[in-house]
């Protein structure tokens, strides 16, 4: 988190909350088979409650970074740690992590639908041009009973 962000004084040793977003889309009435039916919001989403604690030691932070970007950055860049700047850079950025003490989950994908309904749902949204539709059809595929995208 940046320091310019005042969020992070509130984290030492203090409860946390973290959300964190699945795929997720809007469903048209018009993917149902019959009937009346009303546009809604289809989703997937984890609430992550604990303890925050600040990460205090720098050569945890540039560990904590070096993995991040490994794990994120698809065409192999590392951080350059004995550049003159990226000392001012990693003073701005504040390292936490959060003790996790519950998990709650919520995937409202259409489950009070019929299987037919389901169904042309997760079609629909697979025909679709925008990638977190699809995203969500292949959620739905693999997590709705008998169901395929």
């Amino acid at each position: 988190m940046a320091r310019a962000n005042g969020h992070w004084q509130t984290f030492s040793g203090g409860p946390a909350l973290a959300i964190f977003q699945g795929p997720h889309a809007y469903i048209s009435p018009t993917y149902y088979a019959a009937g009346f039916a009303v546009a809604t919001w289809n989703y997937v989403a984890v609430h992550a409650t604990g303890t925050a604690r600040i990460i205090e030691d720098p050569t945890a932070v540039q560990q904590l970074l070096d993995d991040l970007t490994a794990a994120s950055d698809t065409h192999g860049w590392t951080i350059p740690w004995q550049h003159e700047n990226c000392a001012g850079m990693l003073a701005a950025i504040v390292a936490f992590e959060i003790d996790i003490e519950r998990l709650e989950g919520k995937a409202k994908l259409g489950q009070n639908r019929s299987a037919e309904d389901q169904d042309r749902t997760a079609h629909a949204l697979a025909a679709s041009a925008r990638s977190g539709d699809r995203e969500l059809a292949d959620f739905m595929a693999e997590y709705l009973p008998g169901k395929e995208a």
